[in-house]
């Protein structure tokens, strides 16, 4: 694979992100989905080097930004979830010039905490483990 030149950077307000079937853009301020990979020793008797195989792969997803009264019970409701809830990341404006592929999966949110300052808004912070996989569909 050859980069480009000149990358296109993409503004971080183009994209989607949802959660449980809400889309939550608008209300976001942070996103971050890390995917992660553990490596398993291989010991070879023998052999001064160590080698690695590839182990499972896991997900973490964060959200965080200023809570609006309007989405404060979906935000609960989320949360309260007995069940594994959808999300997706849609990286760049879907189907557009920008268009940086779309991630979806299920996740189990884990935490969810409200904060605020005396001289700002009510902010807000949700964080999800993956369960399954998580798939990277590409734009065509």
């Amino acid at each position: 694979m050859t980069l480009p030149a000149m990358p296109t950077f993409i503004p971080g307000y183009l994209g989607t992100v949802t959660l449980d079937a809400e889309d939550i853009s608008a209300m976001v301020s942070g996103a971050t989905l890390s995917l992660t990979r553990n490596a398993l020793n291989k010991p070879t008797l023998g052999q001064p080097w160590g080698y690695a195989i590839a182990g499972q792969r896991a997900g973490s997803i964060s959200y965080n930004g200023h809570l609006s009264s309007e989405q404060a019970a979906a935000l609960q409701s989320i949360y309260m979830s007995e069940v594994p809830v959808d999300f997706s990341f849609q990286i760049g404006e879907g189907g557009g010039e920008t268009d940086a592929g779309l991630y979806t999966g299920k996740a189990i949110v884990t935490d969810l905490s409200h904060e605020v300052g005396a001289d700002s808004e009510w902010d807000w912070s949700l964080a999800c483990q993956t369960t399954g996989p998580v798939v990277y569909t590409p734009y065509a």
